[in-house]
């Protein structure tokens, strides 16, 4: 069984951004394949042609890594952020489909629905290396987050996550984060196939 420490918890670097990808196509495999029929190299450079796997860094974008090794990616999003803008490469991502372009933009709308507000710091999201989970690598970077949050002046620390997704209900209630409320998305369920969301919280005052 390996040790994975020390884990180095840093800004995410342009050079990451294939492990980066590879992490999220697998870790979200079920969420992405609802949306379009590809393989993980396909799936890894699609989403990165339409901007839904962000290529620059910005305040708020973190790696955790061992060895050199990316093992898990956080984006934190607050209200005014500033992000570099992305330049979509629409038409090129099209060579794997326009039905699954379509899908896919259609599905990443609906979750970017979510807005943030004043004081809260969002926990975009989250994945693990598949592998590597269960060894406290994202329990790690979750509170790095929460540090994040505190030195920088948020109110709250909050995320949604599946109602389906037990163990991640479960961890995050260990870390101290409650359901605020539950959401019942016809939308999410179409794309999806999941219907209720929580909407988790922590005040960090």
């Amino acid at each position: 069984m390996i040790n994975y420490e020390p884990i180095n918890i840093r800004p995410f670097q342009t050079p990451d951004l294939m492990q980066i990808a590879d992490i999220m196509v697998i870790s979200f495999k079920e969420k992405f394949q609802k949306l379009s029929i590809m393989d993980q190299r396909q799936l890894s450079d699609f989403l990165i042609k339409i901007g839904a796997i962000y290529p620059y860094p910005f305040q708020g974008y973190f790696v955790a890594e061992y060895n050199g090794s990316i093992l898990s990616v956080m984006v934190l999003k607050w209200l005014k952020q500033n992000r570099p803008k992305i330049k979509c490469q629409y038409l090129r991502a099209s060579k794997y489909g326009w039905l699954n372009l379509i899908k896919t933009l259609f599905g990443l709308s609906i979750i970017h629905l979510i807005k943030t507000k004043k004081g809260v710091c969002y926990i975009e999201y989250i994945a693990v290396k598949p592998g590597t989970q269960g060894k406290g690598i994202g329990t790690k970077l979750l509170k790095f987050g929460k540090t994040f949050a505190i030195k920088n002046g948020f109110e709250k620390y909050t995320l949604y996550v599946s109602s389906f997704n037990k163990k991640a209900v479960k961890l995050y209630t260990r870390l101290g984060f409650k359901i605020e409320k539950s959401e019942n998305s016809y939308l999410m369920k179409l794309m999806f196939g999941i219907r209720i969301w929580y909407y988790m919280s922590q005040s960090i005052e």
